[in-house]
């Protein structure tokens, strides 16, 4: 490409720039120019598939080109999928141009003094386009009633293109008519040609390969690849090194780059470890001819679906499993409730002393046995996988007359890419013209394979090649740390992708495709050594199920209803200028049309540039493709939209409702929820009107759960890091963190959104163990005893909303590799971590993010990771929610009057544990809470602001406990607890009083809520691994780097080993994860970095009798001048079983906002009311005191907020700061200055700037706030609004 000019994207901060160019007299353009001189916002309403700018490589980049391209000619009454008949009717065309082969160069404007910026502009969309051959520019007859102004230039592309006019064109009578410029790809770009290489081309080679891996050429030396290429061993001839070479401008050619291929490929060894029995075992087989079938014994894993995990009915199949197949009971006549007379145990038929404890255990003999062969599998790997052992045929045809040759091998469909590699200037989307050829050098192979180690990062030139590859899962194996593959089929680089209205012909072909949804869900494996089977209670066919019956309804309805709303298209490969039974169908796709845009910015951060597109959005209902076609995604969605004259496409996935398949979700841009809620004033958004004709279709809530995929049609981008980055633990702060890791792209001006279909591709690998992970996503799960799941102890989470959307509104499993085991140890020289004992997985970057609410901190005796007794539980995960709750539904049903649960702890937890407890079946009669003694703790932690802790609640929440008749022991200390033998199973919980006395309790389960940030376990390997720490704390900097400069901590078990005047723990996890973004060098703050918190942190949870706490602080900024002992201004109201209290600094900041409610709206919005001085907040002190706020829950809910919720609102701030810095500075140097004269100036100031936001944001705003020019006659000003919207800004 020319250097002189660089060509990119054009974006809407060019609009002022091309607006200009333009307007300019000494530009060039061809195209419809008369559209262009409207206001400049209108330039990019119109869809186009590329718009692209050019600029000049200067100092200044002066933009000289702008140029329009659409896979359909800008022909008004021509529809946009005819154009092909058009040509081919009205042209004499040779060259083979196809549906997908084609571009139309529709409008340019370039400065006459750059003409060779057309040049660059076409060569641009050349090497975005990859399998764009032909660029067409349609030239319309010239009218002389208009002015020569409008006048088109084509001078300079006809020295780029080839002219065709039409049939009826005649140079006498018929000369002025439309006519087509073509320009074809290879006339244009550089031509590549392909040759083995040769021991000459060594220098070559290693120049190239040096660029992205130099560590080759200094552990192989000068000579390698010539070396290579000489040998003569048996191997040698089945490894084929070919180099390109392109042609300079001065005509010499040059080597551009190489790719190395491997013939011989171990056929069995990659199918004993990967899943490959999609492409045909990579055998190609002939069943009309001689074959022989080779038997091999394969392993096959697959994830469990939701259903048969948490839910009441997979515990039943639980249950009956293991207790049929897997508890021996001993009938000796010991009975449980014997209160342990008898010797024998009937487990195992141990033979025991008879004891105290003993007896104890006997009368919970049933409860231990339950918990132990239940419960236990619920944290193991296995109970999250399916594993069956399996009989796997290779069939292959044979050579009788050549028996010795190995059959399986000689039968082999598939070749390697070893290497592929691109010199550092030459374009790399042209790679793929690599991948063409390379199948050209085997045309008598199908597939081809490439290995990824794990252990090394992937380059440049391997990561451009896997756009074209799809991964190949792994078999369970003996074998460790096996390479990743990845993997390509010819027709996947040669085919074109076409689709085609669904014919009556198609319908058998769709029922086939859509029947392979439910082919391996829900295979149950049974044990070889069990002797039972027991019948499934779980149906984990529904969704498939339900899918089934609305496709077939769907074909019906669009095959014979003329009206039907819904289009239905099959996808195929091919050639697409071929009838549809010419190409084979590779999926399919079903859509209809979408209203309801505008309710989803009510939880979802999208543009609002974007309303001229009310009526051309479509809904995708379901689309599935297969697999190695996923790379076509914007060339299906482009096809499509030409066939329905749709711009924009959406996919629903609903937690709670009926799920349907689109296999090309993740090839489409993820929305992201927005960051902070708005209080939307008890407006509910427009409810979706269910199908009439069809039974099954969901509709949407748009207030609900929603999973929202989108293409806008803009070309796809990847966005990610670069190194690999491993992450142990799956808590708030790590969340927060790969949320900010996936929309990496996102930004809140929508630069990167509206330019492109931004997608995440990232190099992250979760840890934690086993069940976790689960459990967060888990939607299947009914409580039977709550009426609205949103507001039940299984469903309610207790952190914002910032982390709770990152599993209620999106699902990280599709771009995080998630791991489940259990650590062992961190090897930092080699830079792995080691967990199961058997798996290392590298890392670049490692992020300890494992902290945990609560913890024992003395030492227990945990027989290993994870196996606490199994009577003992702490509330860190939501997998120890389903744990207590299928725990309790077993007390219940087999201890109904006999039992007692233990409960440690006062924090805001304890309380909510407590709560759920009573309403879930217990009596409190049988409840006994221990409150600990409370440390003070150092003085720097005592200036912490706790969300999670508030002593005023809790005392009123002491005085609930009593009411309801729930045993209360306060100043106890944690001591120990007594097992009985060697069952792990509490007999006996023991604490002792503040004179030592130890007194010990009696539980069936023991519940802790003792606050400890860091499990013993993981306190273990962290020592192990050299990992600085005092006491339960990871000593870290203030770039949270621990002893070792790649490993990083965060999260409540960190500690600064140098001195820092703020807090640091207990803060917002969006400003954590921020901060931690920006230091990793992985994404620029919006905002100046600072190393200060500045956003509140929320906390919410469930409270006895129904209530509900909400309560937002504000981190210390400034710990030096904090103290302890002085109590802030506190303001409180009670209104309708309603308590606010808000917390003022000395500065009359808002620090602190708590409510208890028994409102079960969701109170997010107070976020941004924390922070805030309260004169902002309509002068809140001065209306309290003043006796005018009677509750301030409902003070937040008045109009006027609406406008401090505004998304722009901090901008609006920062631009008033910016502004009246300098008058304060002025004032501060001119002391002798009228104060009130710089009052009311500043005043008259910050008063025109508000009405001016409020006009340029007012169709934002759910309130009709009122403007001076509402109020001003129809002859004095320009009245746009009706009477009805002068409502007076409210307070």
């Amino acid at each position: 490409m020319n250097r002189d000019y660089k060509v990119r994207r054009a974006t809407y901060d060019d609009l002022d720039e091309i607006a200009s160019l333009t307007h300019v007299q000494n530009a060039k353009w061809f195209g419809n120019k008369r559209a262009k001189f409207g206001p400049k916002d209108n330039f990019f309403k119109s869809y186009q598939t590329h718009r692209l700018v050019v600029e000049t490589n200067q100092p200044n980049d002066n933009l000289v080109a702008y140029a329009e391209f659409r896979n359909y000619p800008a022909i008004g009454p021509l529809l946009s999928d005819s154009w092909l008949e058009w040509l081919h009717g009205r042209y004499c065309i040779s060259d083979p141009i196809s549906w997908m082969n084609t571009l139309f160069f529709n409008y340019c404007i370039y400065a006459s003094d750059h003409p060779n910026a057309l040049r660059e502009v076409l060569r641009g969309v050349f090497y975005l386009e990859i399998r764009i051959t032909f660029v067409i520019t349609v030239r319309m007859p010239e009218l002389s009633y208009y002015s020569s102004y409008y006048a088109e230039s084509f001078d300079d592309l006809e020295k780029l293109a080839k002219i065709f006019y039409p049939r009826d064109f005649s140079i006498t009578s018929n000369s002025n008519t439309q006519s087509l410029y073509i320009i074809h790809r290879y006339g244009l770009l550089p031509r590549i040609t392909y040759r083995k290489a040769l021991a000459e081309d060594n220098d070559d080679i290693i120049e190239i390969h040096e660029n992205e891996l130099p560590e080759m050429r200094a552990e192989l030396g000068d000579f390698y690849i010539a070396e290579e290429l000489m040998r003569q061993d048996e191997g040698a001839k089945n490894n084929v090194l070919i180099v390109a070479e392109t042609e300079s401008e001065l005509q010499e050619l040059q080597t551009s780059g190489f790719f190395w291929l491997e013939s011989e490929v171990d056929i069995r060894f990659y199918v004993k470890n990967y899943e490959l029995e999609t492409f045909g075992n990579l055998i190609k087989f002939n069943p009309s001819k001689p074959y022989l079938c080779e038997t091999l014994q394969v392993l096959s894993v697959e994830p469990k679906v939701e259903a048969n995990l948490f839910t009441a009915d997979a515990m039943d199949d639980l249950e009956s499993a293991t207790i049929l197949g897997g508890v021996q009971r001993n009938d000796s006549g010991v009975s449980v409730a014997s209160g342990g007379k008898f010797k024998v145990s009937s487990i195992q038929g141990k033979i025991v002393d008879n004891s105290k404890t003993l007896n104890k255990f006997y009368m919970v003999e049933l409860l231990y046995l339950k918990f132990m062969y239940i419960f236990e599998k619920i944290i193991t790997i296995k109970y999250y996988t399916n594993q069956e052992k399996k009989s796997l045929n290779l069939f292959y045809n044979t050579d009788y007359l050549n028996k010795k040759v190995d059959g399986v091998q000689r039968s082999s469909n598939v070749f390697a890419l070893k290497f592929i590699c691109v010199h550092k200037d030459f374009p790399l989307e042209r790679l793929f013209n690599y991948l063409c050829a390379m199948f050209s050098v085997f045309p008598d192979r199908d597939y081809c394979i490439m290995e990824m180690p794990k252990s090394v990062n992937p380059l440049r030139s391997h990561l451009e090649a896997l756009k074209y590859f799809m991964p190949v899962a792994q078999r369970p194996s003996e074998m460790s740390n096996l390479d990743e593959i990845y993997i390509t089929h010819r027709s996947t680089i040669f085919g074109e992708i076409s689709l085609y209205r669904l014919q009556r012909e198609d319908v058998e072909i769709v029922q086939e495709m859509a029947m392979r949804l439910s082919l391996n869900t829900g295979k149950k494996s049974i044990s070889e050594s069990s002797s039972f089977s027991c019948s499934s209670k779980v149906n984990t066919h529904v969704h498939s199920d339900n899918e089934m019956m609305v496709i077939q309804q769907l074909m019906e309805d669009v095959l014979y209803n003329e009206s039907s709303e819904f289009d239905f298209f099959t996808i195929r490969c091919g050639i697409s200028s071929k009838p549809a039974k010419e190409n084979t169908a590779i999926g399919y796709v079903i859509l209809r049309r979408f209203l309801y845009h505008h309710d989803l910015h009510r939880h979802y951060h999208l543009s609002k540039r974007d309303p001229h597109l009310g009526h051309e959005r479509a809904e995708i209902i379901s689309l599935k493709l297969h697999p190695l076609f996923n790379n076509s995604c914007d060339a299906i969605f482009r096809n499509l939209s030409g066939k329905t004259q749709y711009f924009d496409f959406y996919y629903f996935c609903a937690r709670k409702k009926h799920i349907f398949s689109n296999d090309l979700k993740t090839a489409m841009m993820l929305i992201e929820p927005n960051p902070m809620k708005k209080f939307w004033f008890n407006v509910k958004p427009t409810r979706q009107k269910p199908s009439r004709t069809i039974k099954g279709l969901p509709t949407y809530d748009y207030d609900d759960h929603l999973t929202i995929f989108r293409h806008k049609l803009n070309p796809s981008k990847f966005f990610g890091n670069t190194n690999r980055l491993v992450i142990i633990g799956f808590s708030s702060e790590c969340r927060a963190f790969l949320r900010q890791l996936v929309f990496l792209w996102n930004s809140k001006d929508h630069e990167n959104s509206e330019t492109y279909t931004c997608l995440s591709r990232l190099q992250v690998t979760v840890i934690e163990t086993p069940g976790k992970v689960e459990a967060e996503y888990e939607c299947t799960f009914l409580c039977p005893d709550c009426q609205q799941s949103k507001n039940c102890f299984m469903y309610y989470e207790n952190t914002s909303c910032y982390v709770r959307d990152v599993v209620a509104r999106m699902d990280l499993r599709y771009w995080v590799h998630f791991v489940a085991g259990h650590v062992n140890y961190i090897n930092r020289d080699k830079k792995y971590v080691k967990i199961n004992k058997s798996c290392e997985i590298f890392y670049d970057t490692l992020l300890l993010m494992n902290s945990v609410n609560f913890s024992l901190k003395k030492a227990l005796p945990f027989d290993e990771p994870g196996r606490r007794p199994y009577n003992f539980i702490q509330l860190n995960h939501r997998i120890d929610r389903f744990i207590l709750f299928y725990k309790v539904r077993v007390l219940l049903e087999d201890l109904r009057r006999n039992y007692r649960i233990l409960i440690y702890g006062s924090c805001l937890s304890t309380y909510e544990c407590i709560s759920f407890l009573i309403n879930h079946g217990v009596s409190p009669s049988q409840v006994v809470l221990v409150q600990p003694h409370k440390h003070c703790g150092t003085e720097e932690e005592q200036k912490y602001k706790m969300p999670s802790d508030d002593t005023n609640i809790e005392y009123i929440l002491d005085d609930m406990m009593e009411d309801l008749d729930i045993k209360v022991h306060r100043e106890l200390t944690f001591s120990h607890w007594i097992q009985h033998g060697s069952f792990n199973f509490i007999i006996e919980v023991v604490f002792t009083d503040g004179h030592k006395k130890e007194i010990a309790f009696d539980c069936d389960i023991f519940i802790s809520f003792n606050v400890g940030y860091m499990d013993r376990y993981v306190k273990k390997w962290l020592i192990d691994s050299c990992i600085d720490m005092n006491d339960n704390r990871i000593l870290v900097n203030k770039n949270f780097q621990t002893n070792d400069p790649d490993i990083y901590a965060v999260g409540k078990f960190i500690e600064f080993n140098e001195p820092v005047n703020h807090q640091y723990r207990f803060v917002s996890e969006m400003e954590t994860a921020q901060k931690l973004m920006h230091i990793l060098g992985l994404r620029q703050s919006e905002k100046p970095y600072q190393e200060k918190y500045l956003q509140p942190a929320f906390y919410r949870a469930l409270l006895p009798m129904d209530y509900f706490i909400t309560k937002v602080t504000m981190p210390c900024r400034y710990l030096a001048s904090c103290i302890v002992s002085c109590t802030k201004c506190s303001l409180t109201t009670y209104y309708d079983n309603t308590f606010c209290r808000i917390g003022l600094s000395p500065k009359m900041m808002v620090e602190e906002i708590v409510v208890v409610t028994k409102d079960t709206t969701s109170l997010d919005y107070l976020e941004h009311f924390c922070g805030k001085h309260e004169s902002m907040l309509n002068n809140l002190k001065s209306r309290f005191s003043s006796g005018l706020i009677k509750c301030f829950l409902k003070f937040f809910q008045e109009p006027w907020t609406e406008l401090l919720m505004h998304e722009d609102f901090e901008d609006f701030q920062a631009e008033n700061h910016k502004l009246l810095k300098p008058l304060i500075l002025s004032l501060e140097k001119n002391k002798g200055s009228s104060k009130t004269h710089f009052h009311d100036v500043n005043q008259q100031i910050l008063e025109q700037n508000l009405l001016e936001f409020v006009r340029t944001h007012r169709q934002d705003f759910r309130h009709e706030f009122a403007l001076p020019e509402d109020y001003l006659g129809e002859d004095t000003a320009d009245n746009t609004l009706p009477l009805s919207r002068r409502a007076k800004f409210n307070n």
